[in-house]
């Protein structure tokens, strides 16, 4: 392994120079990846949530806009020495605006293998009717 004039490995200089950006920028890192795609009669959310258990996952609407919640507390603390620690076990919340088709009544969400799938479906589209004009 290379080390610089400090001593550091490249592997020890990664780890502090991911931790600075932690600090400084958050945890954005950490935020499960999500994927939307759009079906002929549906929105379908993929979000990566792998670890989390279904009981640790959370789907809501308000005000037209989907929130992806996940929180656990940390199951490992306690009067643990660690030497090396990179799990995390973090909380996170994502929100989504939903188009005006979507049909936040009827959501439906699963998760299988550590993908949480949420089902939007879309209102149905009122279609054109022919009216008969009478004639008195």
């Amino acid at each position: 392994m290379a080390k610089d004039i400090a001593g550091y490995t490249d592997r020890q200089m990664m780890k502090d120079f991911d931790r600075m950006l932690d600090s400084f920028f958050g945890h954005a890192d950490r935020m499960p990846s999500v994927d939307i795609r759009q079906d002929r009669d549906s929105y379908v959310v993929r979000a990566r949530v792998a670890g989390y258990r279904p009981d640790e996952l959370n789907a809501y609407v308000e005000d037209h806009v989907l929130h992806i919640v996940g929180r656990r507390a940390d199951e490992e603390k306690g009067n643990r020495k660690y030497i090396t620690r990179e799990r995390r076990c973090e909380s996170f919340e994502r929100s989504f605006t939903l188009p005006e088709d979507a049909d936040e009544q009827r959501l439906e969400a699963s998760c299988r293998k550590g993908v949480l799938e949420l089902v939007v479906p879309k209102k149905a589209k009122a279609e054109p009717r022919r009216i008969e004009v009478k004639v008195n």
